[in-house]
């Protein structure tokens, strides 16, 4: 198993961060459950830490809220939001979700931390699949709260744990862009989708359970 450290990184590593611009007209993707907290398209959870790159001031064991900082993740493709969500029970529920579809008129700066990209920013690609999320909200605060060395990045690019596909974190800097964008919103048992979604449970070994 690959060693994986805290931040900041070994001082005798050069940094050299690589960076993704998702341009406008970009299409990302969001599974999301409107009856909850009344969650939007495009909402931000200040609610946390609780998922991977979670970067609020609070420990993971202690979550609360907090007004400064928010996240939220999303795909380029169904497929990556549906592992996401359901990649650990491999059941995929519809029951109150929705499918948010955003396309973008404002680009959005990621630090890319997909294969040897991690380890350019002094960590490892495994940060994005361990089940330590100590440690990689960690590493989500420290790109966060370095702007020097990291420039004001906007979010994170990486590969999901599930099935290595594309996923994205967005911080509270990318509200601007989101606010902005095209949007598409629909039932996730939608007729229209279920092709879609059977299509994904197929290739990722997933069972559909529309309601």
């Amino acid at each position: 198993m690959v060693a994986i450290d805290s931040p900041p990184p070994n001082p005798q590593i050069t940094i050299s961060p690589v960076y993704e611009i998702l341009k406008i007209g970009t299409e990302l993707r969001r599974i999301y459950n409107p009856t909850k907290y009344n969650t939007q398209a495009t909402t931000f959870r200040h609610y946390g830490p609780i998922n991977r790159f979670d970067h609020h001031q609070y420990p993971l064991d202690n979550p609360g809220s907090d007004p400064d900082r928010g996240i939220n993740y999303w795909g380029f493709t169904l497929s990556c939001c549906l592992v996401e969500v359901f990649g650990d029970t491999r059941i995929i529920d519809t029951t109150n979700l929705k499918v948010a579809l955003i396309q973008l008129t404002k680009p959005i700066k990621l630090l890319d931390l997909r294969g040897s990209a991690a380890m350019k920013v002094g960590t490892v690609s495994a940060i994005s699949k361990t089940a330590n999320r100590d440690l990689s909200q960690a590493w989500g605060s420290y790109f966060y709260d370095n702007p020097q060395t990291f420039s004001q990045i906007e979010g994170l690019l990486f590969s999901n744990a599930h099935n290595d596909e594309d996923a994205i974190a967005l911080y509270e800097r990318a509200k601007p862009q989101l606010g902005s964008s095209k949007i598409k919103t629909l039932p996730l048992n939608s007729v229209g989708l279920r092709s879609a979604i059977e299509d994904a449970a197929i290739k990722n070994n997933l069972i559909c359970n529309f309601n």
